[in-house]
C-alpha cells in the first residue's frame, strides 16, 4: 500500500489487463451458452457491472485516492486555465494587485515587529523594561545605569547571560594615512586626517559572545578589557562602516583610529547581517568597550553614577526558566537597587519583553494601529475578490454543458465543487506567487518614500531595517491565497454544480440564466465593491486638499531665518550651566543675529502636555482639557520666532531668570478657558512633572496662535512658562540671523568650539524651514501618495468588475434584448434598461461608501479634541460636502463608462440573430 500511489501506472495497466481478461472470460462462457456473437460482448459487460465503477472502486482500495484526486484536479485545472488565457491572465492580475498590496503591508510590519534581533536564539533574548509613577513611556524605560547592571550580573540567575549597550553616541573620528588601505587616497569623507562624525556604541565586554555574533575580521573584546576603566583603547567595527570608509580592507585589523583626540586599535569586524541591538534600529560605525566611556564620552564618567541611565540591558533566558519567572526575579533586584537611591520619577515596576528593533511593536496602540491598517488594505483585496467571484460565476454559465454532462455520467456534486475549487485555488495561488513579486517592489519603494520622514522623526537610519520578505512573509502570502481561492471560489462551486441536468442538456445555457439569487449575489459584489472605492476616493480626496494646502500653510512664527541647536555640554550641571551663559552671551553678540531665544523643545519636534486646573472661569467644566500644550519659553524667544504677544506683557528680566509663576496663553487658550472675558491675572495650576507636584501661575500676556505641535492645524491651547537660567544647559536655544546659513554655522561654531561644546565635525545650522518644516510637508505628500495608490487600485479593480458583470448580464440577455426590439423598443430603450441594471449595485454600494466615509470623517474630526492630532485636511475640514460631491461623481462616471461600452454593443444587437441565440 506505501508505494501503491508511486506505481499507479503499472498498477493501472494491470487492472486493465484483469479487467480484459475478466470480460473474455465471460464471453467465453456466454459463447458456451448459446449467445449469437453479436449480443456476447454487451451480455459479458452487463454481467460483470460498471467498468468504470470497479476502476474507482478498486484504486480506492489500493489508497491514497485523495492524492490521485488531487493530482488529476490540478492537471484538469491546468488545462482549463491553459485553454483559457485570457480569463487567466485578468484573474492571476486582478489577485495579484490585492494580494500584493496585502503583502506589501505585511512585510513592513514583518520587519518592524516580527523579525528577531540578528543573534542566536533571538526568541530566548529579553530586553529589560522600567515603569514610572508618573507612567511616563518611550525609549527612557529601556534605560538603565551601569551600576544598575552590575547589581544584577551579580545577583540574578533567571539569565545565562546579561549583556549592556548604551544609545548610541557620536564622536569625532580621525583616521591617519597610514589605516588607509594601499591605493585609497583618501577617506570618502575627504582627506587622511580630516575629522569626520563618527556614531559609536559601549558595550559590556561580553555583547558578542553572548550573543553568538562570531567576527568577520579579527576577534571580539575579551572579558579583561571590560575589567576595568583606563585599558588599552580598542574596537570593533561595523561592516558598513569597514565596507564604506576603508572599502573592505582586508588588513584593518591592527590599524589605528583617532576618536575625540584618543587612539584605538581596530581589533575586528563585524559580520554583515548584524547592525547592533539599538532600539529604535541605528547602523553604529563601531563598537568599543564600557570600559573605554571616560575616554570616548569626554568630561563625563556616567559609568559610576547609580541613577545616570546610559546603557540598555538585554538578557539570555538560562535554560527551563520561563519569561514570568525571570520576571519577577527582575522585580525584586530592582526595586531593591531603586529603593537605595532618591529618583526623581519612582520606578514602579520592571517587565521583560522579547528584544526586538521595535520596542513599541509589542504595545497594544501599536497592533490595533497595524490592524487598521491590515483592514484597509484588506478592502482592497476584498474588491478584488469579488472580481474573482464575479469572474468565477461567469466562466461557469459557460461551461454549463460541460458540468451538466458530467453529472449524467455520475460525478457527484461534492466532486464537481472540489473540481471547481481546485481551479479557484490555483488561481489563486498563482496570484499570490504574482503578488509576491509585486510586494517585492513595492515594499521597496514604499520605504524609500518614508525614509526622510522616518530619518527625522524616529532618528533612525532607514537602511538599517531590511524590508525583504522571508518565511513569515511567504507563508502569509500562501494562506491569504488558499483563503481567497477557497472562500470566494466556493459560492461560485456551489451555485455552479447546483445545475438542473436535463434542462441543460437540452436548452444548452438557459438553466444558467441569471437567477434571482445569482444576480442578487452579484449585485452585492459589485456593491461592495463600489463602496470600497468610494472611501478610498473620499479618503484620497481630503488627503490631496490637505497636501495643497499643506505646501502653503503658515505655521505662525519665523521658520527661514531661525535656527536652532541643543545646548549639549559637560555631565557637571554647574559647569555645564556656566558653559551655557557665556555661549548664549557670545551668540547673542556675532554679527547679524537679531535675537536669540531659549525653549524646552523646538517648535514642530514634539509635544508637552502637563495636566491643567484653570481657575477663575465661568467655562463649562465638560469644555475644559484635562491636558494642554506647554513649554518653556524666554522672553527672547517670542521676538526670535516673530510671535506677536497681542494682549498683555512678555515675561521680564527677573522672570527670565528665576522662571517666576507667571505665564502667558495663547489666543485660543485664552478663549477656551474663559470665553468671553479677558485673561490676564488669572490663575492656572500646571502639573509641570506628572507627579501631582502643582503649580500655580498668573496669566500676564496673551500670544497669537501658532502650529507649534504640528504644521496641520493651530495649536488648541498653548501654554509658555519661563525659563530658569539656573538650568540653562538643559534647554535648546534658537537663533534669527538674516546673515546666509554658512557664514552664521561657521561664526556659531567658534563660540562653541571655544566653550569646548559637545559638537562634531559637520555641525551646520539648518533652518526650521529645512529641518521640522519641511519633514512637516513631506508627511501629507507620503500619506497623500499611498492614499491615491489605494483609491486607484480600488477604482481600477472596480471598473473591471462593472464592465465584466455588465458584458456577462448583455449576453445573457441576448435573447431578451432581440425579443424587446423585435416588439418596437428603441437602442436609446434598450441602452437605458442595461445602464439602468448595471448601475443600480453601484449607486447602492456608492451611498454605503458615502455613508462609511462620512463615519470616518467624523471620526477624524473628533480626535483633534486631543492636542498635537494631525489633521489631514489642513483646516478644510473633514466633512466638506465639495470633496464627498466630486469624488462620489468620479465614481459615477467610471461605472457609467464601464457600463456604456457593453451597452452600445446591444443596441447593436440584430433580432433575428438574437431569436436564434442558443
Amino acid at each position: 500500500m506505501r508505494f501503491a500511489f508511486w506505481r499507479r501506472k503499472s498498477r493501472n495497466r494491470e487492472l486493465d489487463e484483469e479487467i480484459r481478461a475478466h470480460l473474455s472470460l465471460a464471453e467465453r462462457a456466454e459463447q458456451q451458452s448459446g449467445r449469437s456473437p453479436q449480443d456476447v460482448g454487451s451480455a459479458a459487460r452487463r454481467e460483470f457491472g460498471n467498468v468504470a465503477e470497479v476502476e474507482e472502486l478498486t484504486r480506492r482500495a489500493w489508497g491514497f485516492a485523495w492524492l490521485h484526486d488531487l493530482t488529476h484536479d490540478l492537471r484538469y485545472a491546468f488545462r482549463m486555465l491553459r485553454k483559457n488565457p485570457g480569463f487567466t491572465a485578468v484573474a492571476v492580475a486582478t489577485l495579484a494587485l490585492g494580494i500584493g498590496v496585502n503583502t506589501t503591508l505585511f512585510t513592513a510590519f514583518d520587519a518592524v515587529a516580527l523579525k528577531p534581533l540578528p543573534v542566536k536564539n533571538p526568541r530566548s533574548v529579553m530586553r529589560l523594561t522600567r515603569w514610572f509613577e508618573s507612567g511616563a513611556e518611550g525609549d527612557i524605560q529601556n534605560g538603565f545605569s551601569y551600576p544598575e547592571y552590575l547589581n544584577y550580573l551579580d545577583r540574578q540567575h533567571s539569565f545565562s547571560a546579561l549583556v549592556a549597550v548604551s544609545w548610541p553616541t557620536a564622536a569625532t573620528a580621525v583616521i591617519p594615512a597610514q589605516t588607509l588601505a594601499q591605493g585609497i587616497l583618501s577617506a570618502p569623507s575627504g582627506a587622511p586626517g580630516e575629522p569626520e562624525r563618527w556614531l559609536g556604541q559601549l558595550v559590556s565586554a561580553n555583547y558578542f559572545s553572548e550573543l553568538g555574533i562570531a567576527p568577520l575580521l579579527g576577534r571580539m573584546f575579551l572579558p579583561d578589557e571590560d575589567a576595568q576603566q583606563g585599558g588599552h583603547p580598542v574596537i570593533v567595527l561595523s561592516y558598513p562602516c569597514w565596507s564604506r570608509r576603508f572599502q573592505s580592507d582586508p588588513q584593518i585589523v591592527g590599524k589605528q583610529i583617532e576618536l575625540n583626540g584618543i587612539s584605538y586599535t581596530v581589533i575586528g569586524v563585524a559580520p554583515q547581517e548584524f547592525i547592533g541591538t539599538a532600539n529604535p534600529p541605528v547602523i553604529p560605525d563601531f563598537w568599543a568597550p564600557l570600559s573605554m566611556q571616560p575616554q570616548l564620552v569626554t568630561a563625563e564618567n556616567w559609568i559610576n553614577e547609580p541613577l545616570n541611565r546610559r546603557v540598555q540591558i538585554l538578557g539570555r533566558l538560562a535554560p527551563g526558566v520561563s519569561r514570568k519567572t525571570a520576571q519577577a526575579e527582575t522585580q525584586v533586584l530592582g526595586l531593591a537597587f531603586c529603593a537605595g537611591y532618591r529618583e526623581t520619577d519612582k520606578t514602579t515596576a520592571f517587565t521583560l519583553v522579547v528584544a526586538t528593533y521595535f520596542g513599541q511593536s509589542n504595545d497594544f496602540q501599536f497592533r490595533v494601529f497595524v490592524a487598521a491598517l491590515m483592514l484597509v488594505v484588506g478592502m482592497i483585496l476584498l474588491t478584488a475578490c469579488a472580481n474573482l467571484a464575479n469572474m468565477l460565476l461567469a466562466r461557469a454559465t459557460v461551461r454549463m454543458r460541460e458540468i451538466a454532462v458530467r453529472r449524467a455520467l455520475g460525478a457527484t456534486r461534492s466532486r464537481l465543487v472540489r473540481q471547481l475549487l481546485t481551479e479557484s485555488v490555483l488561481i489563486a495561488l498563482l496570484g499570490g506567487a504574482a503578488g509576491f513579486l509585486v510586494s517585492l517592489w513595492t515594499s521597496r519603494a514604499l520605504w524609500v518614500s518614508i525614509g526622510v520622514i522616518v530619518r527625522s522623526l524616529f532618528a533612525m537610519d532607514p537602511n538599517a531595517v531590511q524590508m525583504t520578505p522571508d518565511i513569515r512573509v511567504m507563508l502569509y502570502t500562501l494562506l491569504i491565497a488558499l483563503f481567497t481561492g477557497i472562500v470566494f471560489g466556493l459560492s461560485p462551486a456551489l451555485r455552479s454544480s447546483r445545475a438542473d441536468v436535463s434542462s441543460a442538456l437540452k436548452d444548452g445555457g438557459s438553466a444558467f440564466a441569471l437567477g434571482v439569487r445569482q444576480s442578487r449575489f452579484r449585485t452585492a459584489l459589485i456593491a461592495t465593491q463600489a463602496g470600497v472605492s468610494v472611501l478610498f476616493l473620499v479618503a484620497s480626496g481630503i488627503l490631496l486638499r490637505g497636501l495643497v494646502r499643506s505646501q502653503v500653510a503658515d505655521p505662525g512664527f519665523e521658520t527661514k531665518s531661525v535656527y536652532g541647536f541643543g545646548l549639549q555640554f559637560v555631565n557637571d550641571p554647574k559647569a555645564a550651566n556656566s558653559l551655557a551663559h557665556r555661549v548664549v552671551d557670545q551668540i547673542r553678540s556675532l554679527p547679524g543675529v537679531e535675537s536669540v531665544g531659549i525653549a524646552r523643545s523646538f517648535p514642530l519636534t514634539g509635544t508637552w502636555t502637563p495636566r491643567i486646573i484653570i481657575e477663575q472661569t465661568n467655562a463649562n467644566p465638560s469644555n475644559l482639557p484635562q491636558q494642554c500644550l506647554a513649554n518653556y519659553a524666554s522672553r527672547g524667544l517670542f521676538p526670535t520666532l516673530g510671535i506677536r504677544i497681542v494682549a498683555g506683557r512678555n515675561f521680564d528680566g527677573a522672570e527670565d531668570r528665576v522662571g517666576g509663576n507667571v505665564a502667558i496663553v495663547s489666543e485660543s487658550a485664552a478663549r477656551t478657558f474663559w470665553p468671553g472675558e479677558s485673561p490676564l491675572g488669572k490663575l492656572i495650576k500646571l502639573d509641570l512633572n506628572f507627579r501631582n507636584d502643582w503649580h500655580e501661575f498668573q496669566v500676564v500676556g496673551i500670544a497669537a496662535d501658532v502650529r507649534s505641535a504640528n504644521l496641520t492645524r493651530l495649536d488648541p491651547g498653548f501654554i509658555y512658562v519661563p525659563t530658569d537660567e539656573s538650568k540653562l544647559y538643559t534647554y535648546a536655544l534658537l537663533l534669527r540671523s538674516q546673515r546666509d546659513s554658512t557664514r552664521t554655522s561657521a561664526a556659531v561654531r567658534t563660540v562653541l568650539e571655544e566653550a569646548k561644546h559637545q559638537q562634531l565635525p559637520g555641525f551646520r545650522l539648518v533652518s526650521l524651514e529645512e529641518s521640522v518644516v519641511r519633514v512637516q510637508r513631506l508627511m501629507p505628500q507620503v500619506f497623500a501618495w499611498i492614499t491615491a495608490c489605494l483609491a486607484f487600485l480600488a477604482l481600477v479593480l472596480a471598473a473591471i468588475g462593472i464592465y465584466g458583470v455588465a458584458s456577462y448580464a448583455m449576453t445573457q440577455r441576448t435573447r431578451e434584448i432581440g425579443i424587446r426590439i423585435a416588439l418596437g423598443a428603441s437602442p436609446s430603450d434598450v441602452m437605458g434598461l442595461l445602464l439602468r441594471d448595471g448601475l443600480r449595485p453601484v449607486l447602492i454600494g456608492g451611498a454605503c461608501g458615502m455613508m462609511a466615509s462620512i463615519g470616518v470623517a467624523s471620526l477624524l474630526r473628533a480626535s483633534l479634541a486631543i492636542p498635537g492630532t494631525l489633521d489631514i485636511s489642513f483646516g478644510a475640514g473633514v466633512l466638506d460636502p465639495l470633496t464627498f460631491a466630486v469624488f462620489g461623481s468620479f465614481l459615477l462616471i467610471v461605472a457609467l463608462a464601464a457600463c456604456l461600452i457593453p451597452a452600445r454593443r446591444a443596441m447593436r444587437v440584430d433580432p433575428i440573430v438574437a431569436l436564434r441565440y442558443e
